[in-house]
């Protein structure tokens, strides 16, 4: 353990007691490593991210996450959020910029499962001791070891309308939305995404055999455009009966209109998107990027998520997230079988299952 002047070092006069003693009681081999990261941080001065406009609740409300901070980001860093495409988008950016010998134009990538396969195999990410150097940061949070860290997870189920489903024939899994005896209820009914990935993730828990049952009763599926029902969420609140968790956010507009919804997960384990922040190779600002992605994991650093997109981690202890996979005793997809999945590319169950949904 530090003593405590060796703590105060570390934590400096911008930070809590209470945060000193959860985060840095570190051993004194690792102390070295972080009071190197936080050195160079200071040198570096800022950090910059490009992702979705709004994400960490936008440029406006990212500054709050120098409250919790060391005082090398409370007191000079520049925390900089650049709205820009997609992750796909974003990760064939950085790919390229390395290859092409520049450096990174984003100093941290935010991606989920699918984009980060990519990143992966093709070495585009720094290598960290994230749960060697940060003694909060857990060997479970590295979804990709030394490479990715957990930031939120998404959870996929079903949402439906209470008024609209009798709760002796309302769904208790993916399965009863295909069950002869129950579909009938919302035949013509249901909204899903257009795009296969929720599926993909079912696939090691189902199996092409099932899959192909799906198929063969995808008549009593209507795949219906999420923008539309995003679009016309009050209707939507009165005549869907279901919507899939991942609806472009059709079921928190509901919701709002006061419908009555019930959901659930889709599957045993629950599937979910899981996503993740990492340091490119050929990132400007590296130290910062280290030390930004770190705290996002700390509860303060989760608090921020939760008040401006309502997510968190499963595995920071104390969030929503947290606190509803315990109250639930879920069970949830492991990442790295996830991780495999995506490795495998099986174009055919690909196709497959796309024609299953624009059938």
């Amino acid at each position: 353990m530090l003593r405590r002047g060796e703590t105060d070092a570390l934590c400096h006069d911008r930070l809590s007691s209470s945060f000193c003693t959860r985060y840095y009681p570190l051993h004194p081999a690792h102390a070295q490593k972080l009071e190197q990261i936080i050195a160079d941080a200071k040198k570096e001065g800022e950090v910059t991210l490009i992702a979705s406009a709004s994400t960490f609740g936008g440029k406006k409300d990212l500054p709050s996450l120098k409250t919790f901070s060391p005082s090398v980001m409370a007191s000079k860093a520049k925390v900089s959020l650049t709205g820009g495409p997609s992750f796909p988008q974003v990760a064939a950016r950085i790919i390229a910029e390395q290859k092409a010998g520049a450096k990174s134009s984003t100093d941290m990538y935010l991606g989920s499962d699918g984009t980060y396969v990519t990143m992966d195999q093709e070495k585009a990410l720094e290598k960290v001791n994230w749960s060697g150097v940060f003694p909060w940061v857990t060997k479970e949070m590295e979804i990709f070891p030394q490479q990715s860290v957990l930031i939120y997870a998404s959870f996929h189920g079903i949402i439906y309308n209470s008024n609209s489903i009798p709760k002796n024939k309302a769904p208790k899994s993916y399965e009863d939305l295909i069950d002869p005896a129950l579909a009938p209820t919302w035949a013509g009914k249901m909204a899903i995404p257009s795009y296969i990935h929720w599926l993909l993730r079912v696939s090691p828990i189902w199996g092409r055999e099932k899959f192909c049952l799906s198929r063969a009763s995808s008549r009593l599926w209507s795949a219906d455009d999420c923008a539309r029902e995003r679009k016309n969420a009050s209707s939507a609140a009165s005549s869907r009966s279901w919507q899939h968790r991942r609806c472009a956010g059709s079921d928190v507009e509901m919701a709002s209109q006061g419908a009555p919804l019930v959901g659930l997960p889709g599957s045993t384990p629950a599937t979910s998107s899981y996503y993740q922040l990492s340091v490119p190779k050929n990132s400007v600002h590296p130290n910062m990027a280290k030390l930004f992605i770190a705290l996002m994991v700390t509860r303060e650093g989760q608090a921020v998520l939760e008040k401006n997109d309502m997510r968190s981690s499963y595995l920071v202890d104390g969030t929503l997230m947290s606190k509803y996979v315990k109250a639930n005793k879920l069970k949830l997809q492991d990442p790295r079988e996830l991780n495999e999945v995506f490795q495998k590319e099986d174009t055919s169950l690909e196709e497959e299952l796309t024609k299953i949904l624009l059938k």
